[in-house]
């Protein structure tokens, strides 16, 4: 484990951040094989392609997708709205969930992705996938500044959104920026169900699985030169975003195993959001 995780440091140090990202998805890529070969039939994007998560594809949607019905209090009739929803990963999901009178949106800076989203997920509702086009260092998103971007929903129209390893690749203003736009367009009692890492006081993380490090603003990255990579933001500065953007814990925050030693149960923090009355 100790030359793994030597090896690993070296690479991204070392390498250029887009190589290092063909290598993780190529390798991903190859653990995914075994799943294509029992189920040939069913859609699964390549990662080198499509840049999406690491596990497996559906496996992770449905796990995600129960959490955000659950968290959300999702109805069949819901208009959803997903932040950063790659290949489509919880529409799939949401597809069988969702009736006619539901609605989906989906946004996301890949192009392929949205690609192989729209031509995969298909159900009762509408389902709509938009291409965002903002900065990403990390996935290679060249357009306006994440801050400026105005998400694709009409003011207090969505029910439920969802946001998954979206906030752990957004610089400090971005995130501030998305919180707002979130508390926009959500409903009065609306909910975002969303995963990052939340740096508690007295968080000790040098031995972490995820060892995060100061960076600017409240907020602390896997490595400062080419922060999108995993960044993290202290509980009070994010917690003053939440409150410009009229948003409040829903629920308490659920711990994820990136700030502790040990690889078990969810990597990221699950955080649960509420719209508060206008």
């Amino acid at each position: 484990m100790g030359a793994a995780n030597a090896v690993k440091t070296w690479t991204h140090q070392t390498l250029p951040r887009p190589l290092v990202n063909f290598l993780w998805n190529l390798a991903s890529d190859a653990r995914d094989l075994p799943a294509r070969w029992r189920a040939p039939g069913e859609p699964r994007p390549w990662r080198v392609w499509h840049n999406v998560g690491g596990g497996d594809f559906h496996q992770i949607g449905h796990a995600y997708f129960s959490w955000f019905q659950r968290s959300a209090r999702l109805s069949p009739s819901a208009h959803v709205l997903d932040m950063g929803c790659g290949a489509g990963r919880i529409a799939f999901r949401l597809a069988e969930h969702l009736n006619a009178q539901g609605r989906y949106t989906g946004f996301d800076l890949s192009e392929r992705a949205l690609r192989f989203a729209r031509n995969h997920v298909s159900g009762e509702a509408d389902f709509v996938f938009l291409r965002a086009d903002v900065q990403s260092r990390e996935y290679g998103g060249a357009g306006e500044k994440a801050t400026g971007y105005r998400f694709p929903a009409d003011t207090a129209s969505i029910d439920a959104a969802l946001a998954i390893s979206l906030f752990s690749h957004l610089l400090p203003e971005d995130a501030a920026a998305y919180l707002k736009e979130a508390g926009r367009v959500l409903k009065p009692g609306g909910r975002l169900c969303l995963t990052g890492f939340i740096v508690e006081p007295g968080m000790e993380l040098s031995g972490a699985v995820l060892p995060l490090q100061p960076f600017r603003d409240g907020a602390w990255a896997a490595d400062p030169r080419e922060p999108e990579r995993a960044i993290g933001y202290e509980r009070a500065v994010f917690e003053d975003w939440m409150r410009e953007a009229g948003l409040r814990l829903a629920e308490p925050v659920e711990p994820g195993h990136w700030s502790t030693r040990h690889r078990t149960g969810e990597f990221q923090d699950r955080i649960v959001l509420e719209r508060l009355p206008h």
